[in-house]
């Protein structure tokens, strides 16, 4: 007989904003009290299941793990309303308020799952890992620790108006040499001219842009490379500290260990697991 997963998952409907929203919610069978939460917001075209598929469920697995309540939110129309200025999605033409329904979807888990509003965490991809960073910026204080895929920085003419300021806050970047979405290099990100997203920082600029934020500089900065896996850190006693892991030819990808067959978003990559490298910089193994 097949083991029972060590979680259990439900779609959920919540209403907020005057429409119906809804989430993936992935509770651990065996569940601390007071858990934290953890966000994975997903990326473009996808819900919250596809991207469980996309992942191969490995995040469910940290969640089982570590004890942690998990949350993929579904984005409107499959997007989520970003930090770029340029995004052609109806979720920005209805300026759907993803902030604010973040900020429900704590409020929901705190009642009906018991989390610790003190420990909310967040990673997401691509568009996804775009409404991280919005989040950084617009929600600042929300997050214990943050995450993103395949995303970096809007360049300051690509940022949307109106955004706060972030906080300090420990990060964590996850990118692909060979992206040819949203270029490891930096410059004007899209799925094709139809499909523009604007210029994006490198992701290299990108991580020394949240280190200078988590007050840290050059002189805090050191590399090292193991198995096609660049590994820059930002660090120094007393402040937040910045990660970001640069994956030799891995294309517009969150790596798991899951065989990617796509010319469009390139390769994947069996050097490392995400969801691996993101319980260990969020210090839950």
């Amino acid at each position: 007989m097949k083991e029972p997963e060590p979680y259990s998952s439900e779609r959920v409907k919540l209403r907020h904003g005057g429409r119906e929203r809804t989430f993936v919610m992935v509770t651990p069978r065996v569940l601390p009290a007071n858990p934290r939460l953890l966000f994975y917001f997903h990326g473009s075209l996808q819900n919250g299941n596809v991207a469980r598929n996309f992942t191969g469920r490995t995040f469910d697995a940290i969640a089982a793990r570590t004890g942690t309540v998990l949350i993929y939110p579904d984005g409107v129309e499959r997007h989520f309303n970003d930090a770029r200025l340029l995004l052609g999605e109806r979720t920005r033409e209805l300026s759907i308020d993803d902030v604010g329904f973040t900020r429900a979807l704590v409020s929901w888990a705190v009642t009906h799952r018991g989390i610790d509003p003190a420990q909310v965490f967040a990673c997401g991809f691509s568009n996804g890992g775009q409404m991280v960073i919005r989040l950084l910026f617009d929600a600042p204080g929300l997050l214990t620790r943050a995450a993103t895929f395949a995303a970096t920085l809007p360049a300051p003419n690509n940022l949307l108006d109106g955004l706060g300021t972030p906080e300090p806050t420990p990060y964590l970047a996850i990118h692909g040499t060979a992206d040819a979405i949203v270029h490891y290099e930096g410059g004007v990100a899209g799925l094709d001219h139809e499909h523009l997203r604007g210029e994006l920082l490198s992701a290299q600029d990108s991580a020394a842009s949240f280190a200078t934020v988590n007050g840290l500089g050059a002189g805090d900065h050191a590399r090292r490379v193991l198995d096609g896996v660049s590994i820059d850190t930002w660090a120094r006693d007393g402040k937040p500290g910045v990660e970001l892991w640069s994956v030799e030819g891995m294309g517009h990808v969150v790596p798991a260990p899951k065989v990617i067959h796509s010319t469009v978003i390139g390769p994947g990559t069996d050097a490392i697991v995400a969801a691996d490298v993101l319980a260990q910089f969020f210090g839950w193994d």
